[in-house]
């Protein structure tokens, strides 16, 4: 697998159909879709990457939204691309309308991706932020690298994508929890994951994560204290996804005066070392 870092790759901007839209809700209150795409040629999609998607048909919102591919299939002449997305806003609830046969304006894939080692893999991921691990989860198994799964949520229908990782990794490797206690250990899910690291052999793993920035952080600090790599999926917003508009700027240590320069979510991540970065918070939520 690549070194996390720019990719160069074939960028498309294409219509895309709708297959399937699904939309649900969870106990806590969130809603989530699951939005399936037909692209009419075949494209090479890396785990971590992300496409910028809004429906063809309406002008506004007028940006399109950053999208975390989930799972990815290619045929002869097609590939179909899914995305499990929170719906909190304008744009979310425009995609959430869409219907099959719809056009979606796409453009992607984008962003660089995780960097593989040797090590066995603990994902750790949080609410919408596990459907950009899945294809990891994919990727490490074809590998036959032992991956072990940790994901907390606020629910149970806030784990998402959690049938599909129990039938990818076994339901013995992964561990969850929920804020509720309707699902799993009740509580946070750094809380597990310390416990594990604690005891682990920590020269004999390594951390990918993805999911809110408080639970980053709180990531970040463990593999520090723990002496554990890791790197980090960050969710930001995005006006453009490929670095002109500079709104996903995160801080990134470097020896200036201030300590940490700034670097773009779009086009330098979305994937980084925790160990680089000067705040897992972006400028946006700065």
């Amino acid at each position: 697998m690549a070194e996390s870092g720019r990719i160069e790759a074939e960028l498309i901007d294409v219509i895309a159909l709708v297959e399937r839209n699904v939309v649900s809700g969870s106990p806590s209150g969130r809603s989530y879709g699951h939005l399936e795409l037909v692209l009419d040629r075949q494209i090479e999609i890396l785990p971590a990457q992300f496409a910028m998607i809004k429906p063809r048909r309406l002008a506004e919102p007028l940006l399109r939204r950053a999208m975390a591919f989930y799972r990815v299939r290619n045929s002869e002449s097609q590939t179909i691309v899914e995305f499990i997305y929170q719906i909190v806003g304008r744009g979310t609830d425009a995609l959430a309308g869409l219907k099959p046969g719809e056009e979606v304006a796409f453009l992607g894939p984008l962003g660089n991706t995780f960097s593989e080692g040797h090590r066995d893999a603990v994902l750790v991921a949080g609410g919408a932020g596990s459907p950009a691990l899945f294809m990891l989860a994919e990727e490490l198994k074809r590998h036959r690298r032992s991956v072990r799964l940790f994901i907390g949520g606020a629910s149970k229908g806030d784990l998402c994508g959690l049938s599909d990782f129990e039938a990818l990794l076994g339901r013995e490797s992964i561990t969850t929890t929920t804020i509720d206690g309707s699902y799993g250990i009740q509580g946070l899910i750094s809380q597990p994951l310390e416990n594990y690291l604690s005891g682990v052999d920590r020269s004999s793993c390594e951390v990918f994560s993805c999911g809110p920035e408080p639970m980053l952080e709180r990531v970040s600090e463990l593999c520090e204290q723990f002496e554990v790599p890791a790197q980090l999926s960050l969710e930001s917003p995005m006006a453009c996804g490929f670095g002109i508009c500079v709104g996903c700027a995160v801080a990134v240590k470097a020896n200036v005066a201030e300590g940490f320069v700034y670097k773009r979510v779009c086009v330098d991540g979305p994937v980084f070392r925790s160990d680089e970065l000067y705040s897992v918070r972006t400028m946006h939520n700065a």
